[in-house]
């Protein structure tokens, strides 16, 4: 009896050491931060297409699969990269890009983003889609995206294929990075919207759902001071 309840008190110890040991440890555990991309409003809409409704299929973004997670990923140098436990997208990188876009060029163009919903044939849509190829964060110098986008109308115009590249600096401090990344996807966002807004007249010019028609190019905007541009795709 003795030594049972000698065994029993030994483990008790052993429990409630290992239970205080798993409480300090947690206590010690630094906070999660989480940051998002989205706007959250923005400047007052400008050119929009009018009073003709316009409808848009925004395609889920596609990024690098090393990028396709809720925790930061930064630069070490060219060929290392560090994945910030603590430092987190509030929702999966592709979802945050995909809302902050969406977000701007609904704003930006009045269009109605109908993804996965029932529509009628007789109101012009466009599939927007994003595949982001480089999403590069280097903490207190700049951050740098770029995307090849395409608007692809239903009534039979061409597709937009555009390239955006968008290097933006930024200061210490990761609250900074998602700010510096806001901006860029922002100013991204707007080109799409500027390619929206030009399909959109262009089909409304010819009127016809069977005329095929060529956008004369990619919306061109430069950001010297920032490195930001769109290409047309060859």
């Amino acid at each position: 009896m003795i030594f049972l309840q000698s065994f029993s008190s030994r483990a008790f110890a052993r429990v409630a050491a290992g239970i205080c040991l798993a409480a300090l440890v947690a206590c010690g555990s630094p906070p999660s931060r989480f940051y998002t991309l989205g706007s959250g409003g923005g400047s007052a809409t400008a050119d929009r297409m009018g009073s003709s409704a316009v409808l848009i299929d925004m395609r889920p973004v596609t990024v690098p699969s090393a990028l396709a997670r809720s925790q930061l990923v930064v630069q070490v140098n060219a060929t290392q990269v560090k994945v910030l436990e603590d430092d987190r997208w509030a929702s999966p990188l592709p979802d945050e890009i995909r809302t902050a876009v969406l977000a701007t060029v609904t704003r930006q163009s009045g269009a109605l983003d109908v993804h996965d919903m029932a529509r009628t044939d007789n109101v012009p849509l466009y599939r927007i889609s994003a595949d982001v190829q480089r999403f590069e964060t280097w903490p207190g110098s700049h951050v740098l995206i770029e995307a090849v986008w395409s608007i692809q109308p239903s009534n039979g115009q061409e597709t937009m294929i555009c390239r955006s590249i968008a290097s933006q600096p930024v200061s210490a401090g990761y609250d900074a990075i998602a700010d510096g990344h806001r901006q860029a996807l922002q100013r991204m966002a707007t080109q799409i919207a500027r390619g929206l807004r030009e399909l959109a007249r262009t089909s409304a010019l010819h009127g016809s759902r069977q005329t095929v028609t060529r956008p004369a190019s990619c919306p061109l905007m430069a950001y010297a001071e920032t490195g930001i541009g769109a290409t047309r795709s060859p």
